[in-house]
């Protein structure tokens, strides 16, 4: 490997700021535009009785996650006030700065100016990254303190590194996939025995934080054991569930490029970096190869993982390993350039070859980075969401306490938005707990109902008016599909 003073070359620098700056003009607009989806309204909800401290330590709420993005979330309510985009705030910084580390991570492996400017570039602009950045999920701060770690790795600072790995496990428990990959590249880089007991005793702080939150909280250790039991348990797929996973999982990875000639081309990518080439014609270290060779091993594994274990086949799992694809997929790129000469055309004909590459590939992020600023695709944070179920919030934030709403679809969106208002949502399984409820409080303040504007609802009104009520339509969001409230009168 080159020497580790060597430094990344002034105009890389400079092209790396550049896409830092588009990267927050791609990604602001999320921040505003977009509502929560029922999970980031969830964590949201738990941040906001965190920061009015009300519940700082969330010992009413069934917490199945570790708390960190909640408190971070926490510190901006203050700051902005109850606006949902406080919430995103941890998430936006942390996408923001992903941008240019990134770019360090891919020189720092590969020495190399332009696939470190095209890393960069890839992280800009990939709609998964794009989509994300500007939401109340755990996974992007997730993705950035591993990769942070990843690079600190490099740097040789194992116990900065440990704790930044720590701090990834009490964000997320998926965090511990990483672990091997860790372990790969601090035997890369060379790390002895001293290194890695200062990279585990960083690890453990954050770790003996979250015991020590828990214990407090519940007097045991149940986090794992709740989000286990939402999941319904882990186990091995089926034979039959095979296909229609890998089918499933195939369809979530197309967001990661954006389109399909974008896959293509990093399938060609990576074939490149694994065709025989001269000797002479090889511009990267041992220590590089090996590296490129660890992260395919790693890739190729996470997604067989989550292949491979009934899990829920959610968009948000690719994003921890965006960044990896990303420096994977621009070292392929930057491959495939310097291996044009090899095809023995002329010299203007290798320049055209290399330009045409160029230019197409800038258009296809472009278009990609567009796409994703203005969620266009069915992923990450979108602007309906939650169907309009806050215009409906905003519609009865004025009514009086002892006023009911009645919810099957929106709970968690109904706790964020009505957090303190004088509505008390009611949530109801099915239409005959909903007049069963009606029969033993009717007359005690005003009942709403809010359903959705698809024949799901109909089962519902008929049940209602069977029963001598008379379900009366109030406001409509302007969403697609939308949900209406209802007012229940007799």
């Amino acid at each position: 490997m080159p020497p580790l003073a060597a430094k990344l070359p002034f105009q890389a620098k400079i092209w790396i700021i550049t896409l830092t700056w588009f990267a927050f003009w791609v990604r602001v607009r999320g921040l505003f535009a977009n509502h929560f989806h029922a999970d980031e309204a969830l964590f949201a909800g738990w941040a906001r009785l965190i920061a009015v401290w009300r519940d700082p330590f969330l010992l009413s709420q069934a917490v199945d996650k570790p708390p960190v993005l909640f408190y971070l979330q926490a510190l901006f309510y203050p700051l902005f006030g109850a606006v949902e985009w406080a919430a995103r705030m941890p998430n936006l910084i942390a996408s923001l700065l992903l941008v240019p580390l990134v770019g360090l991570l891919a020189w720092q492996w590969y020495r190399d100016g332009s696939t470190a400017v095209l890393a960069t570039a890839l992280i800009t602009c990939l709609p998964l990254a794009v989509q994300f950045s500007a939401t109340a999920f755990i996974d992007p701060l997730l993705t950035f303190w591993l990769i942070l770690c990843l690079f600190l790795v490099g740097k040789k600072r194992p116990g900065l590194s440990g704790l930044l790995f720590g701090v990834a496990l009490v964000t997320k428990y998926q965090a511990v996939l990483f672990l091997l990959l860790v372990v790969g590249l601090g035997w890369l880089f060379g790390w002895k025995k001293r290194a890695w007991l200062r990279w585990f005793g960083g690890a453990a702080l954050p770790m003996l934080f979250l015991f020590f939150w828990e214990f407090m909280r519940t007097g045991e250790l149940a986090l794992w054991q709740n989000q286990i039991g939402n999941f319904g348990g882990l186990r091995l797929i089926w034979s039959w569930e095979l296909w229609p996973r890998f089918i499933g999982w195939a369809q979530q990875s197309r967001f990661v490029f954006g389109s399909r000639v974008m896959a293509g081309l990093f399938l060609l990518s990576q074939i490149t970096l694994w065709l025989p080439r001269p000797q002479a014609a090889q511009k990267t270290t041992a220590v590089a190869r090996h590296i490129t060779a660890l992260l395919s091993l790693f890739l190729l594994a996470y997604i067989c993982l989550h292949w491979l274990l009934a899990i829920p086949i959610w968009d948000r799992y690719f994003l921890p390993i965006t960044p990896l694809i990303a420096i994977i997929f621009a070292h392929g790129v930057v491959t495939m350039l310097q291996s044009i000469p090899l095809l023995g055309q002329q010299f203007r004909t290798q320049v055209g070859i290399k330009r045409g590459l160029l230019g197409l590939f800038a258009i296809l992020l472009i278009f990609s980075a567009w796409q994703g600023r203005n969620g266009r695709y069915p992923i990450g944070g979108q602007e309906d969401a939650d169907n309009g179920a806050w215009q409906i919030a905003a519609f009865l934030a004025d009514e009086p306490y002892g006023t009911v709403l009645y919810d099957h679809w929106y709970s968690w969106q109904w706790h964020y938005h009505l957090f303190d208002k004088g509505v008390y949502v009611s949530w109801f399984p099915h239409a005959s707990a909903l007049v069963e409820d009606l029969a033993v409080f009717w007359g005690k303040g005003r009942r709403y109902i809010v359903l959705p504007d698809t024949t799901a609802a109909l089962p519902i009104l008929r049940e209602l008016k069977h029963a001598g009520y008379a379900p009366q339509p109030i406001f409509h969001s302007d969403t697609n599909p939308g949900i209406i409230l209802y007012r229940i009168g007799s």
